[in-house]
């Protein structure tokens, strides 16, 4: 199982939300308080090469992120729904029964640690932000589920366009915070963090997944995702 962060629950967490709005997501707060956004830190979250989180297909409205991106040609679709991103796969039954960016989780906005979720337009980034800022900048797709009925099943995906070589930088940063990243096969890069919640003992984890110009973001707890990276691929390269 795995743990799909915004951007994760370690560098890329903090920069957006900070450490204070991840740890009320993983620690089960009820739904009253809202679930760290993109850009937190980095959780595991399992492509293919992770033991929970692998790839299933799916299908759902698409968009070219070529249009919201300027500089960047991906040979992607990045979904713009997040039904969409996971209709007719194992997962509309199992976490996509859970409510979907649902206030008491995301936040309200104008409220504290709210933040942007379902599409949404890329932003720059601030003169002087970190790796992990730059890629929560560029979100293009944020999709929250948490059972309202659970102490802890938070499950988040994120996806964004962005240059590769950003993406590669911080990738290489995540060794240093307890990630694994196997050699890149073919044109994938991945790395993953699995541990278990300490109040809890249930499995959480952290996935950083790039293809391309497409960066992918799961973090989960508690949530059984068997082939989630392949399903994610399936749906934006076909």
């Amino acid at each position: 199982m795995r743990l799909v962060n915004g951007w994760g629950s370690g560098a890329l967490g903090s920069a957006v939300l900070g450490a204070a709005a991840l740890a009320v997501a993983l620690a089960g707060c009820s739904g009253s308080s809202p679930a760290p956004p993109v850009g937190s830190s980095p959780a595991s979250a399992s492509v293919s090469a992770s033991p929970s989180t692998t790839p299933v297909p799916t299908a759902g409205a698409i968009n070219s992120p070529a249009a919201s991106t300027p500089g960047i040609a991906p040979a992607a679709a990045v979904p713009t729904d997040c039904v969409a991103l996971i209709a007719s796969t194992p997962f509309a039954d199992s976490f996509g029964t859970f409510p979907l960016n649902d206030p008491a989780v995301i936040g309200s906005p104008g409220t504290d640690y709210a933040f942007p979720a379902g599409s949404i337009p890329p932003t720059a980034a601030p003169s002087g932000a970190s790796l992990a800022e730059q890629l929560a900048a560029v979100t293009e797709l944020r999709c929250v589920w948490r059972d309202p009925g659970a102490d802890i099943t938070p499950m988040r995906i994120e996806i964004a366009t962005v240059e590769p070589a950003l993406a590669t930088e911080y990738l290489g940063s995540l060794p240093g915070e307890g990630y694994t990243c196997p050699p890149a096969t073919g044109e994938a890069t991945v790395c993953s963090k699995d541990s278990q919640d300490t109040r809890y003992a249930v499995p959480v984890s952290s996935t950083a997944f790039l293809r391309d110009h497409t960066f992918i973001r799961v973090e989960q707890a508690n949530v059984p995702t068997t082939d989630l990276l392949g399903t994610l691929q399936t749906k934006i390269w076909g």
